[in-house]
């Protein structure tokens, strides 16, 4: 039953867990774009040089030079959608790479049925890379090598003579059998090696406690923020009250705890992406195009939330309108922590409050 699981595994999910798999499909969605986009321009402007040249060349039939225009005017059309609509729906990027890839099929296909007395090569070798070009299922890989290898076979028994047919179906199968082999375990590989770029960028992005980004990511992210908002945009700031004093009686198993829950709560209301933190007990979110009543109004209810669990959190807030395009970070980011520290101090001056919980 193990090998039988493993295999399953390697077929379906190229060797890793399945929620491992559905976790990566963003990242292989935006790798397949990337690709996508580079290789169609790469075969565009190879079957526009093969049209270009059979159009100088009397050594070229005409049903070559509508071929090659086909197939360029085919991967003008992916490279086009690679770069304009797959941003918008990036779910369609695996029907593009199908396309490509077909194309690519058909006209290896194409090409040795006009050459009736020789053996096939460019289908062969199409149907050798085609396939470790992109990152797919390995069982979807191997299903589409399936067809073509019986479509390629069944279009050479029909067009091309016995003797050299015989030789073209059995190359044929023979190359499609290592094109299978080799595409599954070339997926394994290049799948867990995105796997494990991205629990890279993971760890150096996140803050391994609380779940929230780290200060590395936030100072990488502070400067692009201008360029997300419209109108405006806010910045809070705040600070877990109680950690010293948490840590010492409790142990720091409670203020891990403490730090874990307060993180949660912010990422809850504003977003894990926009969500930071950057010291010890010093957490920072940012809400675009937002209205700073409606914002203290979250606040106030976070705060609520989060006392009702025993613990006391300073907040801060600033708003910055947006002007041409301009918003000075670092004023925006000061005037929130200033403010979380006022909100601070009239916490400690309440009598209950030791301020050496700080």
């Amino acid at each position: 039953m193990r090998n039988i699981h493993e295999l399953r595994k390697l077929l379906l999910y190229a060797g890793v867990e399945e929620d491992e798999y559905k976790e990566l499909l963003p990242n292989i969605h935006e790798e397949n774009r990337m690709l996508l986009s580079r290789f169609s321009l790469l075969a565009a402007v190879m079957f526009f040089a093969l049209f270009a040249v059979s159009m100088l060349s009397n050594g070229f039939t005409t049903v070559n030079i509508t071929t090659y225009l086909f197939c360029c005017i085919a991967m003008l059309v992916v490279l086009f959608c690679s770069r304009v609509v797959l941003p918008r729906y990036p779910a369609l990027v695996m029907v593009l790479v199908y396309v490509f890839e077909i194309t690519l099929y058909v006209f290896g296909t194409h090409i040795s049925m006009l050459h009736a007395d020789k053996p096939a090569v460019s289908a062969v070798a199409f149907l050798l890379v085609s396939p470790l070009l992109f990152y797919d299922r390995p069982i979807r890989l191997s299903a589409l090598i399936a067809v073509v290898v019986a479509a390629f076979c069944r279009a050479v028994i029909r067009f091309k003579a016995p003797d050299v047919a015989e030789s073209d179906v059995w190359n044929m199968v023979t190359f499609g059998i290592v094109a299978v082999v080799t595409t599954v375990f070339m997926m394994s590989i290049k799948i867990r090696a995105l796997a494990q770029s991205r629990q890279i960028e993971y760890m150096g992005q996140t803050d391994l406690l609380t779940g929230a980004k780290n200060r590395n990511y936030y100072e990488n992210r502070l400067r692009e923020y201008p360029k997300t908002c419209t109108s405006n945009l806010c910045c809070i700031y705040a600070d877990a009250n109680g950690l010293h004093e948490m840590n010492n009686k409790h142990g720091h198993a409670a203020g891990d705890k403490m730090l874990c829950e307060v993180a949660e709560a912010i990422q809850r209301r504003f977003g894990e992406e926009d969500t930071y933190r950057i010291g010890g007990d010093e957490f920072i979110a940012f809400r675009t195009d937002g209205q700073q009543e409606d914002l203290a109004l979250e606040v106030d209810q976070l705060r609520r939330s989060l006392s009702q669990k025993g613990y006391h959190v300073s907040f801060g807030i600033a708003m910055c309108e947006k002007a041409e395009d301009i918003i000075d970070m670092r004023d925006l980011v000061n005037e929130a922590e200033a403010n979380m520290f006022a909100d601070k101090q009239e916490f400690y001056r309440k009598s209950e409050n030791d301020r050496r919980s700080r």
